[in-house]
């Protein structure tokens, strides 16, 4: 019983980070810009798409595919701040206009994809195929660089955010981008930075989990599990983002195994609602009139 509880620990630590990768990326894009990204979860579709073309038809090593991929996504998500929502920005009802502009953005992605790479699932071959076992414990290599890979970035964009001029200035303007402009502060830069930001950590994101689950359309329904993971967690608050992503993974993992999946699904999202009658913004969120502070 032990051995399987610390393996249902590890699938569900190594589950619950790579959502908060992307809990981190959604928090940052709704907190700096103030924008409910909806098409969030088609860029780690991307993400995880861009790997498996470079690795499997292109031929091209995994090592090369996952930064190339979070190029391409951080890329893609600057570019669709510029087109998209940077026109919209300070319009009167901004909250309604970035929502129906989101949608339209991940119908036009999701289209493309369809197009691009039809409706067939993909396998990507694991560079990390390994399995070791520790004290009667099989652990995966694949889930242990997953852990790795994301307390590295999440270290590193911990630093971005607190101990360089950028993070300080994104974080200037989350509380007030009109008075950061009085200092000094470009907030429409900022605002581009965040989604790059943003959407670089969800390419990310696929791509480390493309070896482990495959890739496939469905993947960017991810993006309103993530809102979720953010809801639960707290509405614009990255230790929020954390808190709600750990529980997450942890409910899928030891929930699959004890109760099923469809009914973990369903106790996450009960556990949510009974949050939210109580706590508006989340356990570690501001209240609803609050939101924008990272």
């Amino acid at each position: 019983m032990g051995r399987t509880l610390v393996q249902l620990f590890i699938d569900g630590l190594s589950m619950g980070l790579v959502y908060v990768l992307m809990s981190s990326g959604f928090n940052l894009v709704m907190a700096v810009p103030n924008i409910i990204f909806i098409a969030f979860g088609e860029f780690y579709m991307l993400g995880a798409f861009i790997v498996w073309y470079i690795e499997v038809p292109a031929n091209i090593s995994y090592f090369a595919a996952v930064p190339i991929a979070v190029i391409a996504t951080a890329f893609l998500g600057g570019l669709s701040y510029l087109l998209v929502f940077r026109p919209l920005q300070f319009r009167k009802n901004q909250f309604l206009t970035n929502i129906i502009a989101g949608v339209g953005l991940m119908l036009i992605i999701g289209q493309a994809a369809l197009m691009l790479f039809g409706t067939e699932a993909r396998g990507v071959p694991s560079v990390f195929s390994s399995v070791y076992e520790v004290l009667g414990v099989r652990i995966a290599l694949e889930k242990i660089v997953v852990i790795v890979l994301s307390v590295v970035v999440l270290v590193a964009l911990h630093a971005l955010l607190q101990k360089t001029r950028t993070g300080r200035a994104m974080r200037a303007v989350s509380f007030r981008s009109d008075v950061a402009a009085l200092q000094g502060v470009n907030a429409d830069r900022m605002f581009m930075v965040a989604m790059i930001v943003g959407c670089a950590l969800a390419g990310f994101a696929g791509a480390i989990m493309a070896p482990i689950f495959g890739v496939d359309l469905g993947m960017a329904q991810n993006g309103f599990l993530v809102m979720l993971v953010v809801m639960l967690g707290g509405i614009g608050s990255m230790p929020g983002a954390i808190l709600g992503g750990l529980v997450f993974g942890m409910t899928l993992s030891y929930g699959q195994y004890y109760i099923g999946s469809g009914q973990a699904q369903i106790l996450f999202f009960a556990v949510i609602m009974i949050i939210l009658l109580f706590k508006p913004g989340g356990i570690l969120g501001k209240n609803i009139e609050e939101i924008g502070h990272v």
